[in-house]
């Protein structure tokens, strides 16, 4: 919104007025117009992939669309679990499924080791082949060609660095869907289509700057993300004091002083620009920058566990829960209060492979183990800090509220931790989710209405940044022309 713009767009001279570019300073007006060339054509990808995101989530694969796909466990090649661990150690968590054809126990233990032990013969896995990612990939339809992964598009960020490398396997289907299976565990951790990739190359992938190249540098990554979107809301913040200072020239009843596109760009950043300056704000807020929002470290999840179970006790409930749940595809270690409880998806099993349902007694000394509970119950609904996104979640949910603020929700099939937030969290919850997503409205978090408001509102921010970039470059072009004569006369 400069007020150095073209002759055209300039406001109408009037007699006994001021120049109309001495009201603003012009380094002010030149550094919008010249930092809004650079950048506004970054926004402007922002807005316009915001739009895709709001339909299309970037590819994951849900722990419960993992274990669906999962065959019965074939306990006839099962158990050989006294040569699964070295020693009779802690441990922190444990599955036993199926991997292709074999019964597979998968270990965590206190300490950071893991493994992966085939319950036929007892010995480690320490590679998963092709073959066999191919029919773990099976469960999802019929495989054509695995290919060696250590790092692609879809497998950047972090959270897959446990599992690396992978086996992209590709499927014979119409929708060209890509499964990935990892090479230390043989789980599927990420699941793509064709549809699907190529929208994120136009949604999630450039509204986070999440190319592989950059994202794979996680600092580098981080710091681009920070000084874009403070560049971002230095920029909006100087368009809307000049567009206010333009709005209070205004005369003869018209509302901006300009004429033509100078004036649609006015009245749209003035009409928007508090919305631009949420998302952008809101956007540097994801991550993070210099630890604004870090939580400390929460121990919640090992307090409700209790102390770790040794593999001895592990490998008896295991043993019992044979006889129990013969027509089962996955259990689960579900330490709670000291004990080594197994979940047979949502059957709890005892050490002796009998059912123990969790009681609200036994959830409400859960809670109790959390900290001073100010208020702690069953929800069957979501709540303005535990809702589905495009995420789901897990309902009924057990909630706890500290009297010091911090929430925690537990599953009340397992008693696991489903989620925790403390102060920090709860302010990114509202910072960077409430503002960026504008779910602040309760009722209005997801669903077409929502859906319908925001690209309403996207619409607006797009038209008035695209305008400003398209005057940001004619104006840089008449500069340059004028330089060029001026330079070319005697």
């Amino acid at each position: 919104m400069s007020p150095t713009a073209t002759p055209s767009d300039r406001p109408a001279a009037r007699r006994g007025a001021r120049p109309t570019w001495v009201w603003a300073p012009r380094w002010l007006a030149l550094t919008h117009r010249y930092l809004g060339v650079a950048l506004g054509g970054l926004m402007l990808v922002w807005c316009l992939s915001g739009m895709v995101m709001l339909f299309v989530p970037y590819p994951s694969v849900s722990a419960d669309e993992r274990a669906a796909a999962l065959p019965r466990i074939d306990w006839s090649h099962c158990c050989a679990l006294e040569a699964a661990a070295a020693s009779d150690a802690p441990v922190r968590s444990a599955e036993v499924e199926q991997l292709a054809e074999t019964p597979v126990l998968r270990l965590s233990l206190e300490g950071g080791e893991r493994r992966t032990v085939e319950l036929t013969s007892g010995h480690s896995i320490e590679h998963v082949d092709a073959r066999t990612a191919q029919a773990v990939a099976a469960a999802w339809g019929r495989p054509v060609v695995a290919v060696p992964v250590v790092r692609d598009q879809w497998t950047v960020s972090g959270e897959f660095n446990r599992a690396r490398p992978f086996w992209r396997v590709r499927m014979a289907d119409p929708a060209k869907t890509d499964i990935y299976v990892s090479q230390v565990t043989g789980e599927v951790v990420q699941r793509t289509t064709a549809t699907g990739r190529a929208l994120n190359w136009i949604g999630a992938v450039p509204h986070w700057l999440y190319p592989t190249l950059l994202r794979q540098n996680v600092k580098l990554w981080t710091q681009v993300v920070i000084w874009t979107s403070l560049a971002g809301t230095f920029l909006t913040l100087c368009g809307l004091y000049l567009g206010v200072l333009a709005w209070g020239r205004a005369r003869d009843g018209k509302i901006s002083p300009f004429r033509g596109l100078m004036a649609w760009h006015h009245l749209f950043g003035l009409a928007a620009g508090l919305l631009t300056l949420t998302w952008v704000a809101s956007g540097l807020f994801s991550v993070n920058p210099w630890g604004f929002l870090e939580s400390p470290g929460d121990d919640a999840r090992s307090r409700l566990a209790g102390s770790a179970p040794r593999f001895a006790d592990v490998a008896a409930g295991l043993g019992a829960a044979q006889a129990s749940v013969p027509a089962v595809a996955q259990l689960k270690l579900a330490a709670f209060d000291g004990r080594p409880y197994l979940m047979a998806g949502d059957l709890r099993l005892d050490g002796a492979g009998q059912a123990r349902p969790l009681t609200p007694a036994d959830l409400k000394a859960a809670g109790s183990r959390l900290g001073a509970v100010a208020e702690q119950g069953m929800i069957a609904s979501e709540d303005a800090y535990y809702f589905r996104h495009h995420e789901p979640v897990t309902l009924p949910a057990w909630r706890v509220v500290l009297s010091d603020g911090r929430r925690y929700y537990l599953d009340p099939r397992s008693g696991g931790l489903l989620a925790g937030l403390d102060g920090p969290a709860r302010g990114f919850r509202w910072l960077h989710q409430g503002l960026h997503r504008l779910d602040i409205v309760p009722g209005l978090r997801r669903g077409p209405v929502w859906a319908a408001a925001t690209l309403t509102l996207l619409a607006a921010v797009t038209a008035g940044v695209a305008i400003g970039v398209w005057l940001g470059v004619r104006r840089i072009g008449h500069d340059l022309s004028q330089f060029r004569r001026r330079s070319s006369s005697p």
